[in-house]
């Protein structure tokens, strides 16, 4: 007996806390056996094995320090850097990272693919053997992949579609490599490849992304097919190359840098010339007649130094009509403004706009005090007035923050100049100083006070063109401004729909603004500032809101309930102004505004505005927007738009319902009442299930009539519109 313990010594230990270390790994289980002769241990219950960014669950193991390897017993769970690889058996090399595990499952880290909710989704592998070569790769035989739920055995299930392979790389960056792949819905093989190369948990990826088949009245039958190119980790470009029956090739592009978290930039280009004349599309009064057509926009952020940063958004059109004609794709305007708008703060401007605005500009902050230097091209959508157009070229502004200055006076100081050129016309250069000094006195704490005395001088050097020549001009004029409000406020407890009480709070505010008659006759009219209009005017009303106290777990939320908001305002100049006949009539009280909104938590959001004219016009303007939501995606809106003035009679319907499990169905309709006719309607028929959604869509105007569809397999791609 002891000749045995000499050859084979063992030491057990209970208490599976107790770690017994091998290398840089440790070893934990409730039981472990350590053979001194053989050098192996052998670990059994709730066994982990940990390493750097590397885990491993399973039930039994044996653990052979000579060969660096491990044998792993089932059920056992492979963890590394997000990845999650399960298995009934496997082994692994601790030095290497090579191994291999029977009926492998493989959860690929969700890598940013924005489904559904915007949601993260995982990436399933499952083979009859994968294979472990090194940390992030993996080799499998009879694979299939899909971002769709799996169930076990898969025989009783199918996922709504997968990629069968005989064999499958995946490399560290999330690249797949794949031979004999065939794409399947449910069990039945739809496509074929030989050979694919695709991104299942990378971001950026080169390849073909899937094609945008679309169908109107003015396009016809069209295809759109974009390449991907990832140049490198910093930059990507894709290229859209479209081909329409009736309007013939377009073509498109899209590039991205980022050298830093705030050094970064997207450009996108659209060229087609149009087979396809103009018939007053979107019934502007402006037929077109070029046929070279293209849209270019761009924005980038770049900080030259700390607290010296320029920005740059590029808008140029060939004619407005582009932009309602080619509205959807990823180039379109919608998609276009939504990218911009994610990525750098700021969006496009509006469809409708007369010129679109391209505009460079740095910003240097210091203190209290705020510099900055622009350049701006307005670029016109009305034909024949671009030489007439002014463009601020360039434009220096410099201000001092409101700051305190002595007791409760404060300063606020700005300087503005600009160049203002165009083509045709006058041009000239405009200087303003404009120094401000604000009291705040803080007589009582519910009691807002403000005064304030801003003095403006304005100094022209405008060449005008013709036998006047050159001229300096100047004007100076000064504003007051005074502001007396309350704050008024009290607390209720209320305990219903989850609430933990609500805050009512009033504030009635009076407004004066004086601005003293200056004769600018003489002046160059460049934009509005030029004519700087006498004011002697009080503004007077009442803001209330509520505001409710929510609970969210372990968190507080206080949001506005209701907010009611009314005001007025009463013009001395136009009260004392002398009459011109016997019918005129003074008319001193503006319109009468309210403005209200009602949030009810998660459910219901009302907004509505009205103005009221005493002067014999009643009623002048109305607004309504309602908006009743869910948590699953339901929900139905509309809105009412009516301008007396503007002789605006319009009404928005939206609508959306889920009609069996995933089936929605989605109603979009612009009705103008003035005209009595529907200005545009949409139709969707959508379907989304856990891991695939795809939406058929109608959509109508007068001038055309569109039909396109779009099916999204999450973590691919999509197909569509």
């Amino acid at each position: 007996m002891g000749s045995v313990f000499a050859l084979l010594l063992v030491f057990w230990v209970s208490f599976w806390a107790l770690p017994v270390q091998a290398g840089r790994w440790q070893i934990k289980a409730q039981k472990l056996f350590y053979y001194a002769e053989t050098k192996i241990f052998v670990a059994e219950g709730e066994v982990i094995i940990a390493g750097e960014d590397f885990t491993v669950f399973c039930q039994r193991a044996r653990y052979e320090m000579e060969t660096k390897t491990v044998y792993l017993w089932g059920p056992l769970t492979i963890t590394t850097d997000g990845d999650k690889l399960e298995g009934q058996y496997g082994w692994l090399n601790l030095e290497t990272y090579h191994g291999e595990v029977e009926n492998g499952h493989l959860f690929l880290r969700p890598g940013r693919v924005k489904a559904l909710a915007l949601a993260q989704t995982t990436v399933h592998v499952l083979a009859k053997r994968m294979e472990m070569r090194g940390k992030d790769r993996y080799q499998a035989e009879k694979a299939l992949i899909t971002t769709c739920n799996v169930c076990y055995p898969q025989e009783t299930c199918t996922p709504d579609w997968s990629l069968r392979t005989h064999k499958i790389k995946i490399t560290p960056a999330g690249k797949a490599k794949a031979k004999h792949l065939t794409f399947n819905i449910k069990k039945v093989p739809v496509a074929y490849s030989p050979y694919v190369s695709l991104s299942v948990k990378a971001e950026r990826h080169s390849g073909f992304l899937l094609p945008r088949l679309v169908h109107g009245s003015r396009e016809g039958t069209g295809l759109e097919w974009p390449f991907f190119w990832d140049i490198n980790d910093s930059l990507d470009l894709t290229f859209y190359p479209f081909y329409t029956k009736k309007r013939g090739f377009m073509l498109g592009f899209e590039g991205n840098y980022a050298l830093t978290a705030k050094d970064k930039g997207t450009f996108r280009i659209r060229y087609l010339k149009d087979r396809l004349g103009d018939n007053d599309y979107n019934n502007d009064g402006i037929i077109r007649d070029n046929k070279k057509r293209y849209w270019i926009t761009a924005k980038i952020d770049q900080w030259l130094a700390p607290g010296w940063e320029t920005h740059l958004d590029l808008d140029i059109l060939s004619d407005r009509d582009f932009l309602y004609e080619f509205l959807s794709g990823p180039l379109g305007f919608d998609q276009s403004h939504l990218s911009y708008l994610r990525r750098f703060g700021r969006g496009l401007e509006e469809k409708n706009t007369r010129y679109r605005t391209s505009r460079f500009w740095l910003n240097h902050p210091f203190g209290h005090y705020f510099l900055q230097g622009s350049a701006t091209y307005h670029d016109s959508q009305i034909p024949g007035q671009q030489d007439e157009t002014l463009q601020p070229i360039p434009h220096l502004y410099f201000s001092r923050l409101t700051a305190p200055l002595w007791g409760p006076f404060s300063l606020h100081l700005e300087n503005d100049y600009v160049y203002w050129w165009r083509e045709k016309g006058y041009r000239g250069h405009r200087l303003d100083l404009a120094p401000q000094l604000i009291l705040t006195p803080n007589l009582w704490a519910p009691l807002d006070l403000l005064a304030s005395y801003r003095l403006i001088h304005t100094v022209y050097w405008v060449n005008w063109r013709d036998s006047r020549g050159h001229e300096r001009l100047t004007r100076t004029l000064y504003e007051i401004e005074g502001v007396a409000a309350v704050n008024l406020s009290k607390i209720y407890p209320l305990y219903h729909f989850g609430l933990l009480g609500v805050k009512h709070t009033l504030r009635p505010e009076v407004r004066y603004f004086y601005r003293p008659p200056v004769n600018q006759k003489a002046l160059p009219e460049f934009t509005l500032n030029d004519r700087l209009e006498p004011v002697n005017r009080l503004d007077y009303g009442l803001l209330q809101f509520l505001t409710a106290k929510k609970k969210e777990g372990a968190n507080v939320r206080f949001f506005d309930l209701v907010r009611l908001w009314v005001h007025q305002s009463y013009d001395f100049r136009e009260a004392s102004r002398e009459l011109k006949s016997k019918n005129e009539q003074r008319r001193p009280f503006s319109d009468l505004y309210v403005e209200g909104e009602i949030r009810f938590p998660g459910r219901l959001y009302v907004k509505g505005s009205t103005s009221y004219n005493f002067y014999g016009l009643g009623w002048v303007t109305a607004n309504l927007s309602a908006d009743l939501r869910n948590s699953r995606g339901e929900y139905i809106g509309l809105d009412y738009r009516w301008d007396k003035a503007r002789n605006i009679d319009q009404l928005n319907f939206r609508f959306r319902k889920n009609i069996y499990r995933g089936f929605f169905t989605a109603y979009r309709l612009q009705y103008s009442l003035k005209e009595d006719e529907i200005s545009s309607s949409q139709l969707d028929l959508e379907y989304r299930a856990q891991c695939w959604w795809g939406i058929f869509r109608i959509y109508h105007n007068p001038d055309e009539n569109r039909y396109s569809f779009y099916v999204n397999l999450v973590g691919i791609g999509g197909w569509g519109r």
